[in-house]
């Protein structure tokens, strides 16, 4: 069946990212209850009937701030985050520093 699960993120990379913004007990909480929804895949080859009977009838959707937080955790989530918000890396970077000076991150905590 060409619908499937599969994390985008990692729990990991949820908590690193909630820990820039949160203290680290609130930060794991969030990052897990945040990566718990199903990120659904294989929307483009399904079938009629497989999509159907699948429970999910779309695939994740992700808030642009939380995408811009993600990207502060590393390069390779920076990379994921912006081709799922469809930003070149020039692009991607501006909206990181942005993200970066909007909320008083520091540079060292991120790449």
């Amino acid at each position: 069946m060409p619908i499937r699960d599969e994390k985008t993120f990692t729990d990991e990379e949820f908590i690193a990212a909630f820990s820039l913004i949160l203290p680290e007990d609130r930060a794991r909480e969030e990052g897990l209850a945040w990566n718990s929804f199903p990120d659904p895949k294989g929307f483009e080859t399904a079938t009629r009937e497989e999509f159907a009977a699948y429970e999910f009838k779309g695939p994740r959707s992700y808030d642009g701030d939380l995408l811009d937080l993600l990207s502060c955790v590393s390069e390779s989530c920076a990379e994921r985050a912006w081709a799922l918000l469809g930003v070149t890396r020039d692009e991607g970077m501006r909206r990181r520093e942005d993200f970066r000076n909007r909320f008083g991150l520091r540079r060292d905590e991120q790449p």
